[in-house]
C-alpha cells in the first residue's frame, strides 16, 4: 500500500510539474503581414524572451507552465511601429481579442480575471477623467459657480471609482497598476490653464511606488516616465523646451532610490531622446545623469555605442576616420559630395547593388566615393577592388568589430551614408533605390 501510495504521490507531482496554461489571442480585423508572434516577459521594464509560434487562422496561443512567475507579458506580433499588446499573468489562463492597428484601445479579454478588472477599471476611470476635464476646461472659458459644484460631483464620482475598483482588486496583481494608474486631481476647481498644468505635473508621481518590484518587473514605470517628459513639456521656443526636457529627466531620475532601477529608466530616457535624434539631450543625460551613477552601474560600451547611434544624424558631421596613405575623410576636398558605403566581399546585396552604383555615379562627376570593405582579411577584396577604379577604396579588418564600422554604428551591410563638402550627413537613405533618389536630387 506505501509502495502505490508514492508511485501515486510519484505521478501526481509529476503532472502538476507539466500542467500548463493556455495565452491566446485573436486578431480581428486580420492582417496578411502578420505572421509569427513572440512571447516576452517584461523585467525591469525590458522584454525578455520567452519563445514565439506560428499564427494559424488569425489565431496564435502559448502554454507556459503553471509555475511561470506572475506579472506583465507581451506579445509582439510586429517588428515596426504599433505591434505589440501588454497583458498580465497571474496563474491563470489568458484570452483576448484586439485589433492589430489599436491594440490597447480595442483589447477585449474573454478570460482572465485579472486582466478584466484592470481593462474596466481603465475605461471607468478614462470616462471619469474626461468629464472632470471637460468641466475644468469649460471652467477655464466661463468661470460659473455652476461649473464648481459640477466639478466638486465629478471630482468624488471620480474618487469612488477609484475606491471601487481597488477594493474589487485587493490581493490581485492588478491592485498594484490600479492604485499607480491614478491621477491627480485638484480637490477644487482652478482658474489658471497654467496652475491647472502645474498641478499635474508637480503630482504626477504622487499614487506610484517606485519601490513596487510589481510595478518595477513590468512596463509601466517606463510609461509613465515618458508620459511625464514627452507628453507634459512643450513650448515652441527650443530653448525653452530643451531646458523644460532637463528639468522633467532631472525631476524623474530623483525619485527612485534603487540604482538599478535608475539605471534602467536613464538608459530608457537616452533611447528615446536617441530616437529624436536629439544630439544635445544625449549628450547632457550621459554627463549628468548617466555618468553620475555609481561606478558599477556605468559601461564605457554603451557610452561608446551611444555616442556612435547619435554621430550618424543628419546635418551632424560624418565621424572622421583615415586610410591608405595619409588619407583623412575631413581633409578631403576633391567633390561637391561624398558616399560612405559599407560593404563586405560576403554580401550577396553588396556584390550586386555596388557595380550598379559604379555604373550610375559615371554621369555623377562631383560625387566621390569612399567604400569601406568590411573583412576578417584582404583575399577576397583584393580580386574584386580594380572592379571600382577612381573610388577611395579603404580595406576594414575585424569586420563588425572594426573601428570605423563602430565609430558609424554599422548594423548591416550596404549601408550608405550622403555628405556633402564639409563632410555634414545630408542623406541617410534605408536602401539603394533611395540612395540613387538622393544621388538624383544633388546640385
Amino acid at each position: 500500500m506505501l509502495k502505490k501510495r508514492i508511485i501515486l504521490l510519484f505521478l501526481l507531482s509529476s503532472l502538476m510539474s507539466f500542467a500548463q496554461h493556455q495565452i491566446k489571442g485573436t486578431i480581428e480585423p486580420f492582417s496578411k503581414d502578420i505572421k509569427w508572434a513572440m512571447l516576452y516577459q517584461i523585467k525591469e521594464g525590458k522584454q525578455h524572451y520567452i519563445k514565439n509560434t506560428k499564427i494559424d487562422n488569425k489565431s496564435f496561443y502559448f502554454e507556459i507552465p503553471q509555475t511561470s512567475s506572475s506579472g506583465m507579458y507581451r506579445v509582439v506580433y510586429r517588428l515596426k511601429g504599433e505591434g505589440f499588446i501588454d497583458f498580465l499573468y497571474n496563474k491563470e489562463v489568458v484570452s483576448f481579442t484586439f485589433n492589430p492597428d489599436y491594440p490597447e484601445e480595442t483589447v477585449r479579454y474573454s478570460k482572465s480575471k485579472e486582466n478584466q478588472i484592470y481593462k474596466a477599471y481603465l475605461q471607468s476611470a478614462l470616462n471619469g477623467q474626461q468629464y472632470l476635464d471637460s468641466i475644468q476646461i469649460t471652467y477655464f472659458k466661463d468661470p460659473s459657480p455652476v461649473a464648481a459644484v459640477l466639478y466638486q460631483e465629478a471630482y468624488y464620482e471620480l474618487k469612488d471609482i477609484q475606491k471601487q475598483y481597488q477594493k474589487e482588486s485587493k490581493n490581485m496583481l492588478a491592485f498594484h497598476f490600479i492604485q499607480a494608474t491614478q491621477r491627480y486631481n485638484s480637490k477644487t476647481i482652478i482658474s489658471s490653464p497654467q496652475d491647472y498644468l502645474e498641478g499635474i505635473k508637480n503630482n504626477f508621481f504622487q499614487h506610484i511606488n517606485f519601490d513596487d518590484s510589481v510595478l518595477v518587473n513590468s512596463s509601466f514605470l517606463v510609461d509613465r516616465a515618458i508620459d511625464y517628459i514627452f507628453n507634459l513639456n512643450y513650448s515652441q521656443d527650443p530653448k525653452t523646451q530643451k531646458n523644460l526636457y532637463k528639468e522633467s529627466v532631472k525631476n524623474m531620475l530623483t525619485i527612485p532610490k534603487n540604482t538599478d532601477l535608475q539605471k534602467d529608466l536613464t538608459e530608457i530616457i537616452i533611447e528615446e531622446f536617441v530616437k529624436l535624434e536629439d544630439v544635445e539631450m544625449v549628450k547632457y543625460i550621459l554627463e549628468n545623469h548617466y555618468k553620475q551613477l555609481p561606478a558599477e552601474q556605468q559601461s564605457n560600451l554603451y557610452i561608446e555605442k551611444t555616442l556612435a547611434k547619435i554621430s550618424i544624424v543628419l546635418g551632424e558631421l560624418a565621424p572622421d576616420f583615415t586610410w591608405g596613405e595619409n588619407k583623412q575623410l575631413s581633409t578631403l576636398q576633391t567633390h561637391k559630395n561624398y558616399i560612405v558605403v559599407f560593404w563586405s566581399t560576403g554580401c550577396s546585396h553588396c556584390k550586386k547593388q555596388l557595380p550598379e552604383l559604379y555604373a550610375f555615379l559615371k554621369d555623377y562627376k562631383d560625387v566621390q566615393v569612399i567604400n569601406v570593405a568590411l573583412e576578417e582579411n584582404n583575399k577576397e577584396w583584393t580580386k574584386l577592388i580594380p572592379n571600382f577604379e577612381g573610388w577611395e577604396n579603404v580595406l576594414g579588418l575585424g569586420k563588425w568589430k572594426n573601428t570605423i564600422a563602430k565609430s558609424y554604428n554599422v548594423e548591416f551591410t550596404p549601408t550608405y551614408i550622403v555628405l556633402n563638402a564639409n563632410k555634414r550627413i545630408i542623406v541617410l537613405p534605408d536602401n539603394y533605390k533611395e540612395l540613387k533618389d538622393a544621388v538624383s536630387r544633388l546640385k
